[in-house]
């Protein structure tokens, strides 16, 4: 015993349960477990417990029921704070481990999880993930969840686990305006197999009535103008879902599109869903003409919020070009460093992250530079990002003289408003350019 470190010393007193003061009765009702441990090892290990643990409540809890998180969970948790080691087997466990060290305040045991979240999340698993990551607000998660869903659709609509999703979530997923799939007939029959078993959850017979009913908040949101007419035919028509004359008149439609008034509540949209593209743009101007720099170049930069929906920022782009006339063999890299800053209160910054970059300058078109991961950007604050390059660009280059600055972009439905950026300081030594497009993902 002497000869062992302090966690090996730790761990045998979690492994024997000697000298155990306290009892943790974990879990609801008849499928809780019983865990033992050490007063002051949780205390040193999680402000929640110190307070449980110690001073007036010490005497009070010799026997602590916890009936709002799994005893896997908390089995993880005291494992953790006994060895500091986590061995995750499953997505699930991974996040009924989170809810625990949310609840106990332990963020590092908390980014473990959420980091074997993010490395194993399958189309399999995603639409549970995507419901936890919202719920913990681990908004890297929330963007992996996004592109599965949107990229291997067929494969989340097929899998045995979405019939059993909740239904805020499947209200998100039949939103998207893109989606991997060949045919709407696809995201309807999944939708409409997930009606049949909410029915018997709520201990309903599986009845068209009773389906329709379940079905009935996603109808704007199917597109069935997008179907062939077999498809709808096979599908929505023949299972008694639509009364005749919705069927009727969605038949007008795609015989003949407008010979027909489209049901109410009912989408007109008529364009099949598709793959994403990697990233939506909004534009801040168009370069009329180009120049070489007055200045030397150092900053690039662009001060926004996004007026109606949070957003993902993926990258930037800017029109610095090599000049024409310039020869070489190697392409020209250039580092820098790409700053975020937001601000939550009038008139202060705070900086949030900071990148590494690296891109190459090209003679026939901008610069596009893409983050290492997206940034979450909420709707309503004000953000400046800002690029640093290591070495000032002055040289073979060339840069915007004439540009067609908008103060507002709309693109995918989500509304950017821009502001000057500026450096006073910086101004009066060296150039200032604008990001003309900012890269992001919703």
């Amino acid at each position: 015993m002497a000869g062992e470190n302090l966690v090996e010393r730790t761990s045998s007193l979690l492994e024997k349960k000697t000298f155990t003061d306290v009892t943790f009765i974990v879990g609801p009702g008849s499928s809780a477990k019983k865990y033992t441990g050490h007063k002051v090892l949780l205390a040193m290990t999680s402000p929640v417990f110190k307070v449980l643990l110690s001073g007036d409540m010490a005497d009070k809890a010799k026997v602590v029921r916890v009936n709002d998180i799994s005893p896997i969970g908390f089995e993880n948790l005291l494992r953790y704070a006994y060895t500091d080691n986590l061995s995750l087997e499953t997505v699930e466990d991974a996040m009924l481990t989170a809810y625990a060290a949310k609840k106990y305040a332990l963020p590092h045991l908390m980014r473990e999880c959420i980091g074997y979240l993010e490395a194993n999340v399958c189309p399999k698993s995603v639409c549970d993930v995507y419901e936890f990551a919202l719920n913990m607000e681990a908004h890297l998660l929330v963007f992996l969840c996004l592109n599965i869903i949107d990229r291997q659709t067929y494969h989340v609509l097929t899998s045995s686990a979405f019939l059993k999703i909740p239904f805020g979530i499947l209200e998100k997923i039949v939103r998207r305006p893109y989606l991997n799939i060949y045919s709407e007939y696809t995201l309807y029959n999944a939708v409409f197999m997930w009606a049949e078993q909410e029915c018997k959850r709520k201990k309903l017979e599986p009845e068209i009535e009773n389906i329709r009913a379940m079905l009935d908040p996603f109808l704007p949101h199917l597109r069935f103008l997008a179907m062939s007419a077999e498809e709808f035919c096979k599908g929505p028509a023949k299972s008694g879902l639509l009364t005749i004359e919705e069927c009727f008149n969605v038949f007008m439609n795609l015989a003949v599109p407008g010979s027909s008034q489209v049901p109410k509540g009912f989408s007109t949209e008529t364009a099949k869903r598709t793959s994403p593209p990697e990233y939506f743009v909004c534009r801040r101007y168009k370069t009329l003409s180009f120049s070489s720099p007055s200045r030397p170049l150092r900053l690039f930069g662009a001060r926004f919020s996004v007026m109606n929906r949070d957003v993902f920022l993926v990258g930037v782009g800017f029109p610095v070009r090599q000049e024409r006339s310039y020869y070489s063999v190697r392409q020209h890299k250039i580092d820098g460093v790409f700053r975020i800053l937001y601000r939550p209160i009038e008139g202060k910054l705070s900086e949030r992250e900071e990148y590494d970059v690296q891109f190459v300058l090209s003679k026939d078109k901008d610069v596009r530079v893409k983050l290492n991961k997206p940034f979450y950007i909420r709707k309503g604050l004000k953000y400046d990002v800002e690029l640093h390059v290591h070495s000032l660009l002055v040289e073979d280059i060339v840069v915007p003289v004439l540009k067609n600055r908008k103060k507002e972009d709309t693109s995918r439905g989500v509304t950017f408003q821009f502001y000057p950026f500026q450096r006073v300081k910086i101004a009066n030594v060296l150039e200032i350019l604008e990001f003309s497009e900012i890269l992001f993902y919703c």
